[in-house]
């Protein structure tokens, strides 16, 4: 008698199903055809691969919508470090920064921006870039022909926009005439035809052109920014990105936002709130600012579910660049860099920075920067506050001591930079208009580890805190996100639905390390990772990416598209050959 044939793909039996909707988790079946879901529940039906979840938590795949990694995609189709803790579906061209539109001749000069701005090594860019593209819809397509690991969605980014238009170089001017503006707009629905989210941009003084000046984004004025999100109501589709001026919402990003969600017609999302030491309280006004807009218009902020800290160097580094003076002393070249920190004057003013600026990233508390790594041995693992004492001298002379000692190289920790305090981080992660996130995926790599956020929150705020229910908790990081930012069609599992799937132990979910290590990465450059132990699964369009933490090696990731996209005929065979950044 010969075997009944297989009716699915792949089923998942006898799991926890938490299926993204905040309905009671049960236990359950899940079977799998052509990439999406084909049946719930007690599935009769045999699959051609079968995966037994008996006492595992079977939920959708996490959705990071706050990712910069536009340029690892090109050497790595998994975005790593997201997909090592669940994440299926990445959002790329964050805060106005991408690599599209951009002519060849205007290759480096992304990159360097990239660099400085996003802490994306430059070696690994140069070494790993395709340059396959020119426009948006080239470079979404070079990521489907590539392969990937994920599925990637897309925001349209304001500065290569204006780079475009107006040339790198007067990309810097205020000015743009109705024929450039007209250009700039149109630019803009060649992002919403090839699929993208819509504008996003960025007017923060910590981010900075490769140069320490501002971006073009932050240059545009707002009449021409607001006509380029005004773009929106001719498609209806997704949202509006963007990173304020001031990270700390207060009544003028507040306005801006309400103005921007009036003028697109679209949800309008901010980066990001976060508790900061020396604003405290800052976190409650901005969660109330936020439920006030929102009695008028769909307004969401990003939050982050776990003490941020930072390491760095002087060498490269850029977030300290919303202060004025510091960003002027440190954003040049090195000799002159080096001058200014031994000049006492320029120190003097780093401390006015300190003492008087207040809308910066950093709280200034040098009891908490450590010498994490220098060849200063008298120094290693010390405080700065502390160095400062035993020396007879203020901690900022202390720290360029430090510092100027050996050629500006030491490694620091700011152990508190954001978020050490668990029951601010609690209700920012508890609010509903909080979008889980701020991985910042493929940037600072050197210096900064934020990729475990759904680990943390499944990890401490469900299992050890008791801060939020599972369904709470894969509600906000799956279907939450989808819907807070115009994703169409992922985030639950329904039927229908793509199977885009985490199988995970709960009781044995953890990052690991619990602290960041380095790790080597093309172009001989390195970047801070945390893996995590738990996840027995990873699942992306029915194929699974990971078992046990192993990459399996398959591509089944998508472009995201909405449903504004208007395809075209295959370009591939007609587009200009690659030309090398060397020659171009």
């Amino acid at each position: 008698m010969s075997e009944t044939p297989a009716e699915f793909d792949l089923v998942i039996r006898g799991g926890r199903v938490v299926d993204g909707t905040r309905m009671p988790a049960y236990n359950g079946d899940i079977a799998i055809k052509d990439g999406r879901i084909a049946e719930l529940g007690q599935v009769r039906g045999r699959g051609r691969r079968e995966i037994d979840a008996t006492g595992l938590i079977v939920a959708p795949g996490f959705i990071d919508v706050h990712t910069h990694y536009d340029a690892q995609l090109n050497w790595d189709p998994y975005a790593s470090q997201s997909c090592w803790h669940g994440i299926t579906s990445i959002v790329i061209a964050a805060c106005g920064f991408g690599f599209s539109p951009c002519r060849p001749e205007d290759r480096e000069r992304a990159m360097q921006r990239m660099t400085r701005v996003e802490a994306i090594p430059y070696a690994a860019m140069k070494e790993g870039m395709r340059w396959d593209w020119v426009s948006q819809r080239e470079y979404l397509e070079s990521l489907e022909r590539a392969g990937l690991g994920v599925n990637v969605a897309s925001y349209i980014p304001q500065s290569p926009i204006r780079g475009w238009v107006l040339g790198e170089e007067d990309s810097r001017r205020t000015d743009v005439t109705p024929a450039e503006l007209e250009q700039m707009k149109e630019l803009v629905r060649d992002g919403y035809r090839a699929g993208a989210l819509g504008l996003s941009t960025d007017l923060n003084l910590i981010d900075r052109d490769f140069d320490g000046s501002m971006l073009p984004s932050l240059i545009a004025s707002a009449a021409e920014t607001e006509a380029l999100i005004g773009v929106a109501r001719e498609f209806n589709v997704g949202s509006i990105e963007v990173t304020p001026q001031s990270l700390h919402l207060g009544p003028d990003e507040a306005a801006m936002l309400e103005r921007w969600a009036e003028i697109s017609g679209r949800p309008v999302y901010y980066n990001a709130i976060l508790q900061v030491h020396h604003l405290p309280g800052q976190w409650k006004e901005a969660l109330n600012r936020l439920e006030d807009m929102n009695k008028r218009h769909r307004i969401f902020a990003l939050g982050n579910a776990h003490r941020i800290e930072s390491l760095f160097n002087l060498v490269e580094y850029n977030l300290f660049d919303d202060m004025p003076e510091w960003n002027k002393a440190l954003a040049c070249d090195m000799a002159q860099r080096v001058a200014n920190l031994r000049d006492p004057a320029v120190r003097a003013r780093l401390q006015h920075d300190l003492d008087f600026h207040t809308n910066r990233l950093w709280a200034g508390n040098w009891e908490r920067m450590k010498v994490f790594e220098s060849a200063q041995a008298q120094y290693q693992g010390r405080y700065v506050g502390e160095i400062a004492r035993s020396m007879g001298i203020k901690s900022l002379d202390a720290f360029c001591e430090i510092a100027l000692g050996e050629e500006l190289k030491t490694l620091f920790l700011i152990e508190d930079l954001n978020n050490s305090e668990d029951a601010a981080v609690a209700e920012i992660m508890l609010h509903p208009l909080v979008i889980p996130g701020l991985s910042d995926g493929g940037a600072h790599t050197q210096f900064l580890c934020l990729g475990k956020y759904p680990t943390v929150m499944l990890s401490k705020w469900v299992r050890d805190e008791g801060v939020l229910s599972l369904e709470e908790a894969h509600w906000r990081l799956s279907h939450m996100c989808a819907a807070a930012i115009g994703l169409e069609g992922i985030g639950t599992l329904q039927v229908g639905m793509p199977a885009d799937i985490v199988i995970y132990d709960l009781e044995k979910l953890a990052v690991t390390p619990e602290e960041p290590v380095y790790e080597s990465i093309i172009g001989g450059g390195k970047r801070l990772i945390q893996k995590a132990v738990g996840y027995r699964a990873v699942i992306v369009n029915g194929v699974q990416t990971f078992a046990d933490g192993e990459c399996t090696g398959e591509l089944p990731g998508r472009v995201l598209r909405t449903s504004a996209y208007v395809p075209t005929p295959a370009v591939a065979a007609t587009r200009a050959p690659y030309t090398p950044i060397a020659a171009a």
